[in-house]
């Protein structure tokens, strides 16, 4: 994943509720791949749902999530990185990085 392709998925993930909001086609594949990213951690991973659920839908710090999920700042930075790269992967699937 480029610098880029990281930018980009923060990017959707901090502005999901206006993707989902706003119906076209770039914003659609965004969407789909937030909710299959979010869909696969709900089932597999309570730390990286919970980064999805308190900083991206919340939009809480960096220092609230660590606090509510009880985690370090190191987990939470591996857990962030390995959520951004499923983003990533979901998101080119679809044709939703440029």
């Amino acid at each position: 994943m480029t610098t880029e392709h990281r930018r980009q998925c923060r990017n959707a993930l901090w502005n999901w509720g206006l993707i989902e909001q706003q119906p076209d086609v770039r914003n659609a594949c965004w969407a789909y791949a937030m909710q299959q990213t979010a869909a696969y951690y709900e089932r597999t991973d309570p730390i990286r749902s919970g980064i999805i659920r308190e900083r991206y839908r919340h939009h809480l710090t960096e220092e609230q999530v660590v606090e509510r999920l009880h985690i370090g700042r190191t987990t939470y930075q591996k857990a962030n990185s390995d959520l951004l790269s499923t983003l990533a992967v979901y998101a080119a699937q679809i044709g939703a990085l440029s």
